[in-house]
């Protein structure tokens, strides 16, 4: 077996390396990222230039400490990109499938979840991470609806720390 080498489509996933954090999120009343004790950052690192983790820390909305951490990398055989995500807050294993959007700068993650309105039922998420340049970009999640568009439930916009 031949080892895997870095392709075309892990310089996306390249671009996140480093340490960020959360300057705004509509997904999070009263969020302050001047507030050390409300702060939300996250880690983006690289294992081989294959996988990329993404460790992100910082209080829920009910004042908790919340945690989460996504996996990401491009499997050539299936030729699409591929992560998980877990979080603090839940008990789900997200599963991604993901492609790089016609603009080139935009990564959509699509996963199947519990249903916000039926957790017995689920439903299709799209994560979205967007570059707006090197030291910007947008992470924003949304559920399919029954007539096929998706409806944005959060956005939170990111800033690379010097």
């Amino acid at each position: 077996m031949e080892f895997a080498k870095p392709r075309e489509e892990h310089r996306f996933l390249e671009k996140l390396v480093g340490d960020w954090v959360v300057t705004s999120s509509t997904g999070h009343e009263n969020y302050d990222p001047g507030d050390p004790a409300k702060v939300w950052t996250e880690t983006v690192r690289s294992v081989g230039g294959l996988w990329f983790l993404a460790e992100g820390r910082g209080t829920m909305p009910d004042g908790n400490p919340g945690a989460m951490i996504m996996t990401l990398g491009y499997e050539a055989a299936l030729g699409h990109y591929v992560g998980t995500w877990v979080g603090s807050m839940m008990d789900k294993l997200w599963i991604y499938k993901g492609w790089i959007e016609p603009d080139g700068k935009t990564l959509t993650l699509e996963a199947e979840g519990p249903s916000f309105e039926d957790p017995q039922q689920t439903a299709i998420y799209h994560d979205v991470i967007h570059l707006i340049d090197d030291d910007h970009r947008t992470f924003s999640g949304s559920v399919r609806l029954p007539d096929g568009t998706f409806k944005t439930f959060m956005t939170s916009e990111m800033q690379r720390r010097a």
